[in-house]
């Protein structure tokens, strides 16, 4: 009983501060030690996990998980094991129930002989204590199979757990989101050019949380793997590697988990010599004529960058096959509009989305479609870049 009463003294005392955390990992290292890897059971999980012994007669200890990491399934003889969720969120399974999320908080006692298993949400860091108790003589632990990809990826990600904690808040935004705002759009957007977009605007404004959620959803749509790659690719051009590496590495992690294999074909058609005349001619596809001699344009001291828009921008990433140019330019504009504060660049892109055939009842149906996840101001920028588009500005 004293370890669970220190137990709760901690969680009591760590609760403020778990709830105002924003590392990424949805983890604060310097409350629960992360402590060092567990290699000594690494062939009994899927992913890395870490040990911070914390002492005491029942061997409380600290296991961090990271993202999709879960043990296998095991059983232990002869006695219970107590799991105190400290931070991030994850899941506990008993075979033949119901899974059970794991959030700050909440404590698991696991029956002896009980099979299960246990380990982060896909998209969250997950921190528990853990210790044994009532240990009888001949007590011991035995490993079984590791928990199957298709059995995981059933399980919702973390996001999702805001059904349980924020009930209200999520039924609304749903019925608003996926309701309400589908109804508006759907005779101008089907579901694959609905989720592409999805995907596209939450590159842009950095929600990595709500793109592994909607991934897998979009796949279910018919968005190609291909297609899904392409987006993140073409992003890098628009909001720079810093801010496209997580999502690449979502995005390869969910196609591991569905059986897809990786590298997809390739979707080249340049090589270094060819990428900045086919550039051009992709640019003077989007925007016209105009664009023929815009690599060589500009002042002397920056003109490098135009040759850059060319072969590195178009070449490198609209010559690719995977998406057509008409796609390119709309998942452009998700990106920008979605971003803020590149409305010059939005609108040249409007435009550059007229020129392929994405008129303005299409661009006004996508930034409809995406509104719930970029909010209003963003939106209302948007469309009065469209507007002033329309009026020749």
């Amino acid at each position: 009983m004293r370890v669970i009463t220190i137990i709760v003294a901690l969680l009591m005392a760590v609760a403020h501060i778990n709830a105002q955390s924003t590392m990424k990992e949805n983890v604060d290292f310097n409350v629960w030690p992360k402590g060092a890897l567990n290699s000594a059971y690494a062939k009994y999980f899927i992913g890395n996990s870490y040990l911070a012994p914390l002492g005491g007669e029942n061997g409380l200890v600290n296991v961090t998980f990271e993202p999709r990491c879960r043990n296998n399934w095991h059983i232990h003889h002869k006695s219970v094991q107590v799991l105190v969720c400290v931070a991030g969120h994850g899941w506990y399974v008993e075979e033949g129930k119901e899974p059970v999320a794991l959030h700050p908080g909440v404590v698991v006692a696991i029956p002896a002989e009980a099979k299960h298993w246990h380990g982060a949400a896909k998209d969250s860091w997950m921190q528990h204590l853990t210790y044994m108790t009532k240990v009888e003589e001949g007590a011991s632990n035995e490993w079984l199979e590791p928990v199957a990809d298709a059995e995981y990826e059933k399980l919702p990600a973390s996001t999702t757990l805001l059904g349980q904690t924020d009930p209200e808040y999520l039924q609304r935004f749903d019925a608003f989101a996926f309701g309400e705002v589908v109804e508006q759009v759907k005779t101008r957007l089907d579901d694959r050019t609905r989720y592409i977009g999805y995907l596209a605007t939450l590159l842009g404004c950095q929600g990595i949380d709500a793109y592994r959620e909607l991934l897998p959803d979009a796949l279910d749509k018919g968005v190609a793997p291909v297609e899904v790659k392409e987006v993140v690719y073409q992003a890098t051009a628009y909001l720079g590697m810093g801010r496209v590496r997580p999502f690449l590495t979502a995005t390869n992690e969910i196609f591991a988990a569905r059986g897809i294999a990786l590298p997809l074909a390739s979707q080249q058609t340049t090589t270094m010599e060819s990428r900045r005349v086919a550039g051009t001619e992709a640019q003077v596809g989007c925007f016209g004529e105009s664009m023929r001699d815009f690599w060589k344009s500009g002042p002397e001291d920056s003109r490098h960058i135009n040759h850059w828009l060319a072969d590195n921008c178009f070449g490198d990433y609209y010559t690719r096959t995977g998406l057509d140019l008409r796609m390119r330019e709309l998942i452009t504009f998700c990106f920008l509009a979605a971003q803020g504060g590149c409305e010059p660049q939005l609108k040249g892109h409007i435009a550059g989305n007229y020129h392929v055939g994405n008129d303005k009842d299409m661009l006004i149906a996508v930034i409809s479609s995406n509104l719930p996840f970029i909010g209003y101001p963003r939106t209302l920028n948007a469309l009065s870049c469209i507007r002033s588009v329309e009026a020749g500005k």
